[in-house]
């Protein structure tokens, strides 16, 4: 029985290496095969958007940041998102090709946080700011 098992062990060890030698042939044949095309993927990110602001209204909130002038010919949209601290949670609410956005229509005596983040002309999102926040007012608060 315990030369069975060590025939047994022995088999297996042999699958495992033809597997593995199989795989890395594999991977070289595609390698060679996909040569020059994005498979070795490599992104630069565009960098998060800078100086977020956030400034609160009556039901409303202005949001406007920077970005490098320098990358901007890489920007498809900023993409705002409303960031929910408390379940760490974030909502796409709109895009914009300018850096200002009015998020409108929303409860006021409420503090509304934002993050921000810039997509290229290949779609992929860069790298988000930290959230920012404001106090939005109610249509009918004491000022």
């Amino acid at each position: 029985m315990v030369f069975h098992v060590e025939i047994r062990g022995i088999y297996m060890r042999r699958i495992e290496l033809i597997g593995v030698i199989f795989a890395l042939l594999i991977l070289a044949a595609c390698s060679k095969k996909h040569e020059g095309l994005p498979t070795g993927f490599k992104y630069d990110p565009l960098p998060a958007p800078e100086n977020l602001v956030v400034t609160g209204g009556s039901e409303i909130a202005n949001i406007s940041w920077s970005f490098p002038a320098e990358k901007m010919s890489r920007v498809k949209e900023f993409r705002v998102y409303q960031y929910i601290e408390s379940y760490n949670m974030l909502q796409l609410i709109g895009t914009t090709t300018d850096t200002t956005f009015t998020d409108s229509l929303l409860i006021g005596n409420l503090l509304y946080c934002y993050k921000v983040s810039a997509v290229d002309t290949t779609d992929f999102e860069g790298w988000r700011t930290n959230e920012t926040c404001a106090f939005v007012l109610g249509s009918h608060s004491v000022k």
